[in-house]
């Protein structure tokens, strides 16, 4: 099968990697960056302005691809699964209508108020300081929230990021200047949870949850980033959550497809994302994304045991179903390393001396993000996350512990990680916080 992949970060290079892990598949990539781990995986790597749709759109009919996969949400949110179909190409992805999921964060709010009911935390758009005085003064505590696309780094919240009230207000002034509306949300107390999903006519597949760590520094500390590392357990579940928690995450993930449907008119067939709280009230949305989250999609494609051609294939042409889907009964972790700055940015690229092969010899896989290959083993750091490094095993605790151990045995001292990811450590913490919680009900 000859499949076209758009996107070029390490999200792209974990589905590269295991879709031409079968021999059945030729894959074309249209990137606006290089990326070493998908170019050599390509049969052709072709460097685009990926804003320019109809110049993607070209590329895979002149590659006569079979299906395409879409990874960054900025070309569903411009609308590339709308243009490709007008071709005729599968395409693994919501329409420009459905993206609106992620891309408008207001919009989502107002459909599951509207057509779902429940889910939201207390929430209010607004287009002025008075009106945010308002809402801050009515909560406990607040989350500042752009409209649109961030990367997972414009939310700031009240008390962590934002040291007090003028604080807040400053950035919420300046947002104002700069979009002319902001989200603000009630800040709910609990634990984070990833839920993803594939998609397709209504059926919907949910992977095993995973949780992310989302701050820059080990114990939640710093700003937001992209993502420092993700896990997950071997039986597909969290040790902190309920049965309710996993039967309303679902249930919420299944009505907002239908909402969304009906808001559209159209078969959602793609990825659906949603990033959830379990809290003492049940469980509530923090965000949508209508793509594979990252790093979350490293610890998925790992943990895939279907052929994803054939998944990928069957979401794109309406044919999921849960007997397509398996996964490895492993636990898994993943860890991005990243230039000591991050997310700052840097001014030159970082030079750094790295041997891939040492990662497979410690039966651990490597993903490149944003990194350059200079020469043999010789590397240079964009500025973004760099290097993942994803192992599986037994628990999150034993394979965090392998991945540690063996990043002590290299010198990277020009990048940082966060060594609290999977931890079990870190994951009793979590345990017991929850147990407190809801021994508070």
């Amino acid at each position: 099968m000859k499949v076209g992949l758009i996107g070029n970060g390490g999200r792209e290079h974990a589905i590269a990697r295991r879709l031409c892990q079968h021999g059945n598949v030729t894959l074309f990539t249209a990137a606006s960056s290089s990326n070493p781990g998908i170019r050599e995986l390509s049969a052709d790597f072709h460097l685009a302005e990926l804003s320019d749709l109809q110049c993607v759109k070209a590329y895979f009919e002149q590659q006569a691809v079979d299906l395409v996969v879409v990874g960054p949400e900025k070309l569903l949110i411009a609308g590339i699964v709308d243009l490709i179909r007008e071709s005729g190409i599968p395409i693994v992805g919501p329409t420009q209508s459905q993206a609106r999921l992620e891309g408008d964060k207001s919009f989502m709010r107002q459909l599951l108020r509207d057509r779902v009911g429940w889910g939201s935390p207390r929430w209010q758009r607004v287009t002025a300081l008075p009106q945010a005085k308002q809402f801050i003064e009515s909560m406990q505590a607040i989350v500042v929230k752009p409209l649109g696309l961030t990367g997972g780094k414009g939310v700031r919240v009240a008390g962590t990021q934002l040291e007090d009230q003028e604080d807040t207000l400053k950035y919420i002034q300046s947002l104002l200047e700069s979009d002319g509306v902001v989200l603000l949300e009630e800040q709910v107390m609990g634990e984070e949870f990833s839920r993803m999903a594939f998609v397709s006519d209504g059926v919907i597949v949910s992977v095993p949850c995973m949780q992310d760590f989302k701050y820059a520094y080990d114990g939640d500390q710093g700003l937001m980033t992209g993502g420092m590392g993700s896990y997950s357990m071997a039986d597909g579940g969290l040790p902190f959550l309920t049965t309710r928690d996993y039967e309303q995450a679902d249930r919420l993930l299944k009505e907002t497809v239908q909402a969304i449907e009906k808001e559209t008119s159209t078969s959602y067939r793609g990825f659906l994302y949603g990033q959830f709280m379990a809290t003492i009230d049940g469980v509530r949305l923090i965000e949508y994304n209508v793509r594979l989250g990252d790093p979350e999609a490293l610890n998925l494609m790992s943990l895939l045991d279907t052929p994803p051609a054939e998944l990928f294939n069957a979401i794109a042409s309406g044919n999921l179903s849960m007997e397509k889907v398996a996964f490895k009964p492993q636990a898994s972790v993943s860890k991005y390393l990243v230039p000591q700055s991050y997310p700052e940015s840097i001014s030159q690229p970082i030079e750094f001396r790295f041997d891939p092969d040492l990662v497979k010899q410690n039966d651990l896989s490597i993903i490149y993000g944003s990194v350059e290959r200079i020469g043999p083993n010789h590397w240079a750091a964009l500025g973004s996350r760099t290097l993942g490094i994803v192992g599986l095993g037994e628990t999150p605790g034993k394979v965090s512990e392998k991945i540690e151990a063996f990043l002590e045995s290299v010198d990277l001292p020009q990048l940082r990680h966060r060594k609290d990811v999977g931890s079990q450590d870190i994951i009793q913490q979590k345990i017991t916080k929850m147990e407190g919680i809801r021994r508070a009900l």
